[in-house]
């Protein structure tokens, strides 16, 4: 690929694209199959997801496909880390921004909300159910969910500990708090209802808000 560049007295010049390295092609296509497969998962769910169609969205051959994941296993397990990867770092950065001053309740329940009622937790979900826990495959996508998922609960547990929250009420409150939105993402399953969302979104950060602001004023 090329481009026109000016030169000085309005001339130009075809100037060509830096050429990529084999690495860097590599490593897109590479990224290409992963898109692709998250799409389907998206799309789908893993009872839908067909390898085959993998790399017929991604626009690769299959021989490059099987090159980068040998085994329909491998790209599932690459697919999940990948989504964990990415709800992992939206976690950490809104952990990482809140300020002495701001609303820790809010900000969990909007990562609650990111996560739960977002497109990454029906995939992951649909992952992690697979064989019922009974395959090698199922127990590496548990392992992956359960260590991802446990980095999150630790900063959010950190976070709470900071404001002065005794850890073991911290660490309750956060598995309370993620259990509301894991239940309204089920409930979302069969009946969609934004409304109901922040009626229980409200009266738990309302609750929640005011036995923090006890258990802090007390212990200090």
């Amino acid at each position: 690929m090329s481009q026109h560049v000016d030169m000085p007295g309005g001339s130009a010049v075809q100037a060509k694209a830096p050429r990529r390295s084999p690495a860097e092609r590599s490593e897109e296509t590479k990224r290409r199959i992963l898109d692709a497969a998250e799409h389907l998962l998206s799309t789908k769910g893993y009872a839908g997801f067909r390898i085959s169609e993998v790399a017929s969205l991604a626009q690769v051959s299959r021989g490059a496909q099987t090159h980068h994941f040998p085994t329909k296993d491998s790209l599932l397990l690459a697919a999940l880390e990948e989504i964990y990867v990415k709800t992992r770092a939206q976690s950490m950065a809104l952990i990482a921004s809140l300020k002495p001053e701001d609303d820790i309740v809010a900000a969990m329940q909007q990562d609650g909300v990111n996560f739960f009622l977002g497109p990454h937790f029906s995939m992951a979900l649909s992952l992690t159910n697979v064989g019922d826990g009974n395959t090698e495959l199922s127990k590496e996508l548990r392992r992956l969910s359960l260590t991802n998922r446990r980095l999150i609960d630790r900063a959010w547990t950190d976070a709470l500990v900071s404001r002065g929250i005794p850890r073991d009420m911290a660490e309750i409150v956060l598995s309370s708090t993620y259990c509301i939105y894991r239940g309204l993402a089920v409930r979302e399953l069969i009946h969609s209802d934004a409304e109901h969302i922040q009626k229980v979104s409200g009266f738990w950060h309302d609750l929640l808000r005011d036995l923090l602001a006890r258990t802090a004023s007390s212990a200090s």
